[in-house]
């Protein structure tokens, strides 16, 4: 006489199995989202800070850039001959302000706007949702080196005032604040550590 599994054994085993696959597998997903996160965050932070300089060499120290042009054109003269990119194109945002965007071949792209600093919105998974600060968006800044407040002084930098010295500032202001994650984040070597304020 043969042994094997009723149906109904089967059925059950497999139940069990899919319950607890719907239990791990949005951490699961939620663990390699941010993984991806950082590896673009990290490249594309890196990726910037050397076009700057590169950008400086020949187009003069950044305190002199046109921050006048719109944003498209001030990324295709001072950032595009630099760096490695799918396409450029403009778009006027949901709060009223002129937007440039640049797409990167990884799927993330950047948008770009005129602020007290040229302000770039990172979003590691381009045009996918959620695109939220905080959450797959980042603000980094190309700022005159002249200017006080942002900064300190570089180039470019993680949406960073002066006056955020310490990483507990710099969550601080991110719990309240999205805008300012990145430098948060920058303190964390990129990484998502478990008090990040946001989840995604």
């Amino acid at each position: 006489m043969k042994k094997a599994f009723t149906l109904a054994e089967v059925l059950i085993t497999l139940g069990i199995i899919g319950i607890v696959a719907a239990m791990t597998l949005p951490a699961v997903v939620a663990k390699y989202k941010r993984q991806e996160a950082t590896a673009r965050l990290k490249k594309f932070n890196s990726m910037m800070a050397q076009v700057v300089i590169l950008s400086q060499n020949d187009n003069g120290a950044i305190s002199t850039w046109d921050t006048s042009m719109v944003p498209e054109d001030f990324v295709r003269k001072y950032f595009a001959p630099y760096l490695k990119h799918l396409k450029i194109d403009s778009y006027g945002g949901d709060d009223g302000k002129h937007y440039g965007r640049m797409y990167f071949a990884d799927g993330s792209l950047v948008r770009i706007m005129r602020g007290d600093c040229m302000d770039f919105y990172f979003d590691t998974n381009g045009d996918k949702r959620p695109n939220k600060v905080g959450f797959d968006q980042f603000v980094f800044l190309a700022c005159d080196t002249t200017a006080s407040v942002w900064c300190t002084q570089k180039g470019w930098c993680t949406y960073h005032k002066a006056s955020i010295t310490t990483r507990e500032q710099a969550y601080q202001e991110c719990k309240q604040n999205a805008m300012y994650c990145s430098v948060l984040l920058e303190y964390d070597n990129w990484e998502f550590k478990e008090d990040y304020p946001y989840n995604f």
